[in-house]
């Protein structure tokens, strides 16, 4: 089987992995959906594209290895897949976060208000969420369901190598755990590349242990988080990711020597109550030479431009601008969001 990653830091760089390891992808994520809540008796709905990304097939793999009935969800736009939710009552969701956000608007526009729907679990890969302040409420808030993290990289192996366990959001930051019987998780200082000590902030590195196909050793995930070794209430020993992933390096913005991750303007977006669920960072130069930044929201109330651009400074210490749109003017998000526009140095 060939897959390759998302693209979204770069030129998509192709793996490809063998019935071998199919079968290991198939064990760990079965164990990672059921730590999350599903057993038998739950029914799913992949709503993703069937292209060469390793999430959709990984999770459809292990829903029939678990027995579980599937529902199809490919080729299809948002009606139709808010009608087979509303015809088959599938207790499962299976998507990105910004397409759960989607979604449950399309629904809302159809008059299904999702939060009466059979939808119990929403399991989400492909973007970060749950470290994402705002978010992960506003994702649960919306279905009245529960958000399982399911993370992984397609060049480190291909399963899911961090899952949520029950006890994920019980604490003061949510958290997943890392499979450490088949991948060893370490995290290394962005500039040295050094190992840097347990609770420290870093970019994660994986070495993974049961791939036939594409044996890493210690590549470089790239996400930040922290790793805690201390026992979680759930009682897995498995190593924890706190806060979960929240940005890779090479999302990393610089604008006038000021360097944040996107999610910190997601986080300043969500602080505000009523923005939408769309947002663009927009970046470009001035005819002065003077990079600057747009955040554009939707919202009924413009006078909200001045909190979102307190929340933004706050957060990241730098003026923007804020374009406030009415409702319903961002283009929708339905597969990954790509929400960073850099026209910096462009005619």
């Amino acid at each position: 089987m060939l897959f390759s990653s998302s693209g979204s830091t770069g030129v998509p760089r192709v793996f490809r992995y063998t019935h071998f390891d199919r079968k290991f992808w198939e064990q760990a994520n079965a164990r990672a959906l059921y730590s999350g809540g599903l057993r038998k008796g739950d029914s799913a709905f992949p709503m993703v594209g069937f292209g060469p990304h390793v999430f959709a097939w990984g999770v459809q793999y292990t829903l029939a290895t678990m027995g579980l009935p599937v529902i199809p969800g490919g080729g299809m736009d948002g009606k139709a897949r808010a009608s087979i939710i509303e015809r088959f009552d599938p207790t499962v969701l299976v998507c990105t976060p910004s397409y759960a956000l989607y979604l449950g608007r399309v629904m809302q526009e159809k008059g299904q208000d999702p939060a009466r729907t059979s939808v119990r679990w929403i399991t989400t890969g492909g973007e970060p969420f749950s470290g994402v302040e705002g978010t992960l409420e506003r994702i649960q808030d919306l279905w009245g369901a529960k958000s399982l993290e399911f993370y992984g990289c397609t060049e480190a192996s291909p399963h899911c190598g961090g899952y949520s366990c029950p006890e994920y959001q019980a604490g003061d930051e949510p958290f997943i755990h890392l499979m450490e019987d088949i991948q060893v998780w370490e995290t290394v200082d962005p500039v040295t590349m050094q190992p840097v000590p347990e609770n420290e902030r870093g970019l994660t590195v994986c070495t993974n242990l049961n791939s036939e196909s594409s044996p890493q050793l210690r590549f470089l995930v790239g996400d930040y988080t922290r790793l805690s070794a201390e026992p979680c209430a759930c009682g897995r020993n498995h190593l924890r990711a706190m806060g979960c992933m929240t940005g890779r390096a090479d999302d990393l913005v610089n604008l006038r020597g000021i360097k944040f991750f996107p999610v910190q303007i997601e986080e300043a977006v969500r602080a505000v109550p009523g923005t939408g669920d769309e947002f663009q960072i927009r970046l470009s130069t001035m005819d002065d030479g003077l990079d600057v930044m747009t955040v554009a929201v939707e919202h009924t109330d413009p006078t909200v431009a001045a909190a979102i651009a307190k929340e933004v400074r706050s957060r990241c210490e730098i003026r923007c601008e804020v374009e406030v749109l009415p409702p319903n003017t961002l283009p929708k998000t339905e597969m990954k969001a790509k929400r960073v526009r850099d026209m910096r140095g462009k005619a």
